[in-house]
């Protein structure tokens, strides 16, 4: 029996193809780590942890990896921040009445405030997706193409509506915040690390 050329070339070059883009991957993200980690004092192993754990889910969900690096890279100074150090808690999440996990008490805002603790990057990725999908006004930025970076940032944003009770509340209330999150996925080029576009 003969087997045709191309069939040769395409079961062992395909895997070739793929390998090097992994390989490739790989490469950008222990690089991006290391920039990331050397602008904010941070290990590198924890940078290269959380953006694994957001790549993961960009490939499960289709959330974009390089908003959710971008956020916790804002929201906990590079994973430098005493609430991440402490409670491996990168997005600032507060532990309200629904939270039944593990709490971390802290000074925040003129009180002492509970926030989520979590035991691994994974938890607290997983554990955002979650909250996010609990919102009603996230739906918008849930429904985008998978790793479409600008329109999950939309979707995260305030909205304002023709009456007033129609407004919908964005993921935080500082106005120039999806242009924050912007210049972090710009300035460590984070839409090296998916399909984000």
């Amino acid at each position: 029996m003969r087997i045709p050329v191309s069939f040769i070339l395409i079961v062992f070059i395909l895997p070739l193809h793929i390998l090097q883009a992994q390989k490739t991957l790989s490469t950008s993200l222990k690089t991006i780590a290391t920039v990331v980690s050397d602008s904010f004092g941070t290990p590198t192993a924890t940078v290269e942890a959380f953006m694994s754990e957001a790549m993961a889910l960009e490939q499960s969900d289709g959330i974009p990896a390089s908003v959710f690096i971008g956020l916790a890279i804002l929201e906990s100074a590079g994973f430098s921040s005493y609430l991440y150090q402490k409670a491996k808690n990168p997005f600032g999440m507060k532990a309200t009445s629904i939270w039944k996990g593990e709490k971390f008490m802290m000074w925040h805002e003129g009180k002492m405030t509970a926030f989520r603790q979590y035991n691994d990057p994974g938890d607290a990725v997983r554990d955002f997706a979650t909250f996010l999908r609990s919102r009603k006004w996230f739906v918008d930025a849930l429904r985008c193409p998978s790793g479409d970076s600008e329109c999950f940032l939309t979707g995260l944003s305030p909205k304002k509506g023709k009456k007033s009770w129609q407004d919908e509340p964005g993921y935080a209330r500082d106005p120039e915040w999806a242009n924050k999150i912007r210049r972090v996925i710009a300035k460590y080029r984070l839409h090296e690390l998916s399909g984000s576009r």
